[in-house]
């Protein structure tokens, strides 16, 4: 079973429309028991640094979400929110990747809205005005050139990440999370 975190941000809905497409489980999650019992987690986003990490405190989910050994998705804030610290509100974030969350750079169109092709040559669906800039390039699995090269997925241990929204990207994003629901097997 997958769990869907939910939190006061995120597109928690239209990613589990997309898992049951599939006849992907999917549940909800948002105590610490909860995530502790699924097989991977994803972590949905939409919204702002700074309000989701003080609703992943109030709930004490940061130590839960730092210790997940489990497949774990990150998507566009949630990928972000893995990362050490976010220049949207002055945000500490998570620290599960080393790295920083910076808005887009001058000369870029903000925000980045829309359909866009990947390194790997797939399209996918973009919304965000900020991106991630992990310190180790290696973790980068992907990128996408907007004006500037950014980084569009990105893995670490057990952690993944998607800057775009594979729920909304069609069949590069249906492929993406059958094969992330492969893992949590």
């Amino acid at each position: 079973m997958i769990g869907i975190l939910r939190y006061n941000a995120g597109n928690r809905e239209s990613v589990i429309g997309a898992l049951r497409r599939f006849g992907i489980p999917a549940t909800t999650v948002e105590t610490s028991g909860e995530i502790a019992r699924v097989d991977g987690l994803i972590f949905p986003g939409a919204g702002a640094a700074g309000a989701a990490m003080d609703d992943l405190r109030t709930k004490r989910l940061v130590g839960p979400l730092r210790e997940f050994r489990k497949p774990f998705l990150g998507l566009c804030l949630g990928m972000q929110l893995l990362l050490d610290f976010s220049e949207e509100g002055n945000t500490e974030c998570l620290g599960i990747v080393p790295g920083m969350v910076k808005r887009l750079p001058d000369g870029v169109l903000r925000p980045h809205i829309g359909w866009n092709r990947l390194d790997t040559g797939e399209y996918a669906y973009f919304a965000h005005g900020y991106a991630c800039f992990p310190a180790d390039p290696r973790v980068v699995t992907m990128s996408v050139r907007h004006g500037a090269t950014i980084c569009a997925g990105l893995r670490q241990g057990y952690y993944f990440g998607l800057q775009w929204h594979p729920e909304k990207s069609g069949r590069t994003g249906d492929r993406f999370l059958q094969s992330f629901a492969s893992l949590c097997k």
